[in-house]
């Protein structure tokens, strides 16, 4: 895996990825439940383990994100008070 620098814009597009699939999946629940469709065969698998791989993956690089944020305000505080 190579590391990939997003900037928070980066990261909302990110996100808006995968809100619009996540709006596909709502939409079909919604198409089925109007047409009285009770229930779809999917091959569902590997979304599924890929879904528990990418909140895992999520969670980690938020706990990362969290950790830098305490080191660059504690780097700010030393250097106000240097001053």
């Amino acid at each position: 895996m190579t590391l990939q620098p997003y900037s928070p814009e980066e990261l909302d597009q990110f996100a808006l990825r995968l809100l619009d699939l996540a709006a596909i999946m709502r939409n079909m629940a919604s198409l089925a439940r109007e047409n009285g469709i009770d229930d779809l065969a999917l091959h569902d698998k590997k979304a599924q383990e890929w879904c528990v791989k990418l909140a895992q993956w999520s969670h980690k690089v938020q706990a990362d994100l969290e950790m830098r944020v305490v080191q660059t305000r504690a780097e700010r505080r030393a250097k106000s008070l240097e001053s």
